[in-house]
């Protein structure tokens, strides 16, 4: 029984689906977001995702688009601008095969999907793995949360938002914990590091000893440079496609 962690598939199918040949029912999977959009195939990757037991999904920025996309949409008493915005801003980010995919669907299961979407975690704050602890996220790690799992209703009454979870960015030399180490996609490693675009990130440290692991190979370009990373947190090994 092995834990595994990816991120930002971006809809391409071929991709997932050799990663997840390496994948065993006895195994965990982290998902840190963003399988929809750009590539052809989110949907179908997504509703692969929602029927296994063993691959826990967290939102990335994207899911959260769509999530706000469809909701606004049904909000007849939300303001005209704030509609207009959240609808914009999907738009503008390569949404257009996932909504054709899901227009395709059934009512039931559309209803399916964004109600799976509502209820993904925004962080894992202390996965457990081979005397190691992580903090699982897709974008940036919320100091105000370090225990447990984090969901959109855990936000409330505090001033933090999900937009700090899954929109905000990483800088090289960030700092976070120093009894665990925060893996996080969203930003693809090219704008991190030069000599190895595209490759997974640890900062100043090898992967071994990383407090920061950025897992984004820029697998969403799609081309022949990009990967899509798979680590293994039992041995932080790293498993390219």
């Amino acid at each position: 029984m092995a834990v595994y962690v990816m991120s930002d598939v971006h809809g391409l199918k071929d991709r997932y689906d050799r990663m997840m040949e390496n994948i065993h029912e006895e195994d965990t999977l982290y998902i840190l977001g963003d399988v929809i959009d750009r590539g052809p195939d989110g949907i179908v990757i997504l509703q692969d995702v929602m029927q296994r037991s063993n691959v826990k999904m967290l939102m990335g920025n994207h899911e959260y688009m769509m999530l706000q996309y469809y909701q606004a949409l049904k909000d007849e008493k939300m303001d005209l601008y704030d509609k207009m915005l959240i609808l914009d801003r999907w738009q503008r980010n390569h949404c257009q095969v996932t909504i054709a995919q899901f227009q395709k669907l059934t009512i039931k299961e559309q209803e399916e999907i964004l109600s799976y979407l509502a209820d993904l975690p925004l962080a894992y704050c202390d996965v457990h793995v081979q005397e190691q602890q992580y903090y699982l996220v897709h974008g940036y790690p919320c100091m105000q949360f370090q225990s447990g799992c984090v969901r959109m209703k855990d936000l409330e009454d505090t001033e933090v938002c999900v937009e700090d979870f899954v929109w905000e960015r990483i800088e090289k030399d960030e700092a976070f914990f120093n009894d665990r180490c925060v893996i996080l996609g969203h930003t693809p490693t090219l704008y991190l590091q030069d000599s190895r675009p595209y490759t997974i990130w640890t900062g100043n440290r090898s992967i071994k000893d990383a407090h920061v692991i950025n897992i984004d190979c820029g697998c969403a370009a799609n081309n022949a440079y990009t990967q899509l990373a798979l680590l293994r947190l039992d041995d932080r090994k790293v498993f390219y496609f």
